[in-house]
């Protein structure tokens, strides 16, 4: 598969530990690591501009992508573009307009795995940034007006969907070997109610974390409900990412909490 791998760097420590640790970057990857940018638009259009490949996948420093990994990406491409070629987006979790969460990943910030594994893909409203797919070609660019490195998967995914294509969730198993938050951050409140303004239309929008409304009550109740748990010890302190997400996902494997991945 001609295929790019593109991430948005600002911590050389967690992308060698992490991403460029990873065993599914096959030998011939073309790997744009973006430095130094303001937004993940910024960056992720930069790399769109210098690739080569085709194929991009924009996933996160943190990320840890196994063994096979590319396989995976591979037969549910191939299963997808049987019933719908022109696919937009894909990506490895995302949220269903049933509003059923849909994909195949380990959470790091809940210490747990999340979703299933399927074949082909499963259409869904948005994607979480972890991982994004699609295709140089298909001429999809981020809103460079999207600030910081937040919403942006919802966003291109409403993008797609206005040009009339459709986003579907696989189940290409990877590591996000994240820190949690506390509260959420003031970079994904402006995110939040840029997508409010820009998408006014289509509300209400369900993304991977919550629901932007008009009134933004879902994610002002998350931050309220946190609060409070975090203040009466309801909730643990933020976790933090794993030092070895290699010895994570093997331990995954000894646990029984995912299957060896299956051979080509």
């Amino acid at each position: 598969m001609n295929w790019g791998l593109i991430s948005a760097v600002n911590s050389e420590e967690v992308v060698k530990n992490c991403l460029l640790n990873s065993p599914g970057i096959q030998t011939g990857t073309e790997v744009l690591l973006q430095r130094g940018f303001v937004s993940a638009a910024a960056a992720y259009n930069a790399a769109i501009d210098k690739a080569e490949s085709d194929l991009l996948v924009f996933v996160h420093q943190d990320v840890y992508l196994p063994e096979g990994w590319l396989t995976m990406v591979q037969n549910a491409v191939d299963v997808v573009s049987k019933t719908d070629p022109d696919w937009g987006v894909l990506g490895c979790w995302g949220i269903r307009p049933s509003g059923e969460s849909a994909g195949f990943v380990y959470d790091g910030a809940w210490r747990n795995v999340l979703g299933q594994r399927f074949d082909g893909g499963l259409e869904v409203e948005t994607l979480d940034e972890v991982v994004l797919i699609f295709r140089k070609s298909s001429g999809l660019r981020f809103d460079p007006q999207l600030a910081g490195f937040h919403m942006y998967g919802a966003d291109i995914c409403l993008e797609a969907r206005h040009r009339g294509t459709k986003c579907y969730a696989i189940a290409a198993f990877c590591v996000h070997n994240t820190n949690q938050y506390g509260m959420l951050p003031w970079q994904f409140w402006k995110g939040y109610l840029q997508l409010r303004r820009k998408w006014k239309a289509q509300l209400p929008i369900r993304t991977s974390c919550t629901e932007i409304t008009y009134w933004c009550w879902p994610v002002v109740r998350w931050n309220l409900v946190r609060a409070i748990n975090l203040a009466t010890g309801r909730d643990k302190p933020p976790t933090q990412r794993d030092q070895d997400p290699s010895r994570l996902y093997l331990q995954l494997i000894q646990s029984g909490a995912i299957a060896p991945p299956r051979c080509p």
